[in-house]
């Protein structure tokens, strides 16, 4: 019989297959357990790559928003998925979170607008309520978090308290930009999250300002110190920090004697807001317009509200009729508009028919429903009788224009330097011809360009040359004429229905200047090129004087208005050159 031996060499083999895989498994295990915190903080370097990019372009747009998207959205990749390991345990996946701070204020002190604006603006304190800052942290398992935050007038990120600002757009030389969040974000976000933003109240053009005699001041909430806003503002020549006392707020002093363009924007982010009421307003055309008998002038004002920006859909009235009798409608024909989407309103003033002299009116436009001295304005007019002339220069009454006279000499080059002006008459010692030439002419009554008729006067004789019938019409003239030594010169002009100046009279209406007379800094009416523009080939290498030959005079008339306090006021609706030269045939 036969016996079989046991042998194990089966059993052998497979535990040694079995202790193989398990050191494998463990080989696995503790290269996993060893590198999954390695490898999660790789997910979440490309994630936060991916974020702050998403984040870059949330503060880009609240900017953005300020000045000139009405609205928009962001989309923020905020929450993070780990990759599934085979034998160790990913981490949970990760959220961020957007918080927003309490709601604080923003100080604006001793600011002073330029111009029609500071009926408001007038270096008041000014608080403007509900600011908040917005901060977005992403909840990482490995890496340290980097939280972004955007306050009024700074961008930084924040990875426990070491700072890297991303914006400082507060103060850049002489533009302030004060950006003031509202809303609420608070809460655990979800992929893609968008962030929407809103201009609740935001202006595009600037408000110039400037200090009231005290420095203009902005206080704005901030979690960082003041030394690290000094260190922001280290090279903004007219900007510095002041202490203020309040370790949550920083004040920024500006420079005095500068104008600033000011912007203030109200943004929303995340919560609808109410749009902001009007609170002052002001007139944009019409004021010290003059307006024939029987004529009608557009007169537009405009609404804003606190922070500066044109107040759409608020309620304008007009008081009618007027203080002469005058009619000012809206127009749907009634006394009332709304005012459109960039805070204007338009009303048509009708002058009485009857009036035969320059006479004073004034139109009253407040806003409904709003209180204080700001939210009303008075609108200036002049109604002037159609056909009268009004002789405010004194002008000889018996000098008639010949139109037919023709002076008869010819001008020898040599200049005559030597003569005076004696009220407002040019007076040449010896004998003389003098060559006249246009610089320019400006008036118009609305849209409408007003004829200027020009006389000349030389030694009694008076010369209406044909093509000086209306010189207000954009075209190059010139005319000369002789006379004897003593005689004068005087220049009249004539604004069809409106002011006829003499120069024979030197007072407010006619200016002469001469070599070394200061340059006029008179601005134009109503976008009209001012003085200086028509003058500029006369104007010296300082830019302060005139620089004429000794031979030569300027005269400048004044034809629309007769106050010269009246922005209309403003010297150039006739400008003429006289050059004078010696003529011993005269």
């Amino acid at each position: 019989m036969t016996r079989f031996a046991r042998d194990s060499r089966g059993v052998s083999e497979i535990l040694g297959l079995i202790l193989a895989f398990g050191l494998v498994v463990s080989v696995i295990a503790v290269v996993q357990m060893a590198g999954t915190p390695v490898w999660t903080a790789g997910d979440e370097a490309e994630h936060n790559a991916r974020v702050s990019s998403d984040l870059a372009t949330l503060d880009s747009a609240v900017f953005r928003t300020a000045g000139f998207d009405q609205q928009g959205s962001v989309a923020v990749e905020t929450d993070l998925t780990y990759q599934n390991r085979y034998i160790s345990l990913s981490p949970p996946d990760s959220t961020g979170v957007f918080t927003t701070s309490d709601a604080q204020s923003v100080r604006l002190d001793n600011a002073k607008a330029l111009g029609s604006e500071s009926v408001y603006w007038n270096g008041t304190n000014y608080t403007f309520d509900g600011a908040t800052t917005l901060r977005y942290a992403p909840q990482y398992t490995e890496r340290e978090s980097q939280s972004l935050v955007i306050e009024s007038g700074v961008s930084y990120l924040d990875a426990d308290g070491d700072i890297v600002v991303n914006r400082q757009s507060l103060v850049s030389g002489t533009t302030v930009n004060l950006v003031i969040l509202e809303g609420d974000l608070d809460g655990h976000t979800t992929a893609g999250e968008t962030v929407s933003l809103s201009a609740v109240s935001t202006r595009t053009e600037p408000l110039p300002v400037s200090d009231d005699g005290s420095p203009i001041r902005i206080t704005v909430p901030t979690s960082l110190s003041e030394a690290v806003w000094g260190d922001l503002l280290a090279d903004e020549p007219y900007a510095s920090v002041v202490p203020d006392g309040n370790p949550n707020t920083v004040t920024v002093e500006l420079a005095a004697g500068q104008t600033y363009d000011l912007r203030i924007a109200r943004i929303s982010i995340g919560t609808a807001l109410e749009s902001t009421d009007a609170k002052y307003l002001v007139v944009e055309e019409g004021d010290l317009a003059g307006v024939p008998a029987g004529g009608n002038q557009t007169l537009v004002v405009r609404a804003f509200d606190e922070y500066g920006a044109p107040a759409a859909g608020a309620q304008v009235t007009v008081a009618n009729p007027t203080p002469l009798g005058g009619t000012v409608v809206a127009p749907d024909g009634s006394t009332t508009a709304r005012t459109d989407e960039s805070g204007r309103a338009r009303f048509t003033y009708t002058a009485r028919s009857d009036v035969t002299s320059i006479q004073p009116d004034n139109v009253t436009v407040s806003l409904a429903g709003v209180g204080g001295p700001a939210a009303a304005t008075t609108i200036d007019l002049e109604v002037r009788g159609v056909g009268d002339s009004y002789n405010v220069r004194n002008a000889d009454p018996d000098v008639d224009a010949d139109p037919d006279a023709s002076p008869d000499a010819d001008p020898d080059p040599a200049p005559e330097k030597d003569f005076d002006i004696e009220d407002g008459t040019v007076i040449p010692s010896g004998d003389f011809t003098g060559d006249f030439e246009l610089l320019g002419s400006a008036i118009k009554a609305g849209w409408y360009d007003v004829p200027v008729r020009v006389t000349f006067v030389v030694g009694g004789t008076p010369y209406a040359p044909d093509d000086w019938e209306n010189v207000n019409d954009g075209e190059e003239r010139a005319f000369n004429a002789s006379g004897t030594g003593g005689d004068g010169i005087v220049v009249i002009a004539e604004a069809e229905g409106y002011v006829t100046a003499s120069s024979a009279d030197d007072d407010k209406q006619v200016r002469v200047l001469r070599n070394g007379d200061p340059v006029p800094d008179i601005k134009g009416f109503d976008g009209q090129d001012d003085v200086e523009a028509f003058v500029a080939p006369y104007i010296s290498d300082d830019g302060t004087t005139m620089e004429l030959d000794d031979n030569q005079a300027i005269f400048l008339f004044e034809l629309g208005s007769t106050n010269e306090y009246s922005s209309a006021f403003d010297m150039q609706d006739a400008v003429i050159l006289v050059t004078l030269w010696e003529d011993d045939e005269a």
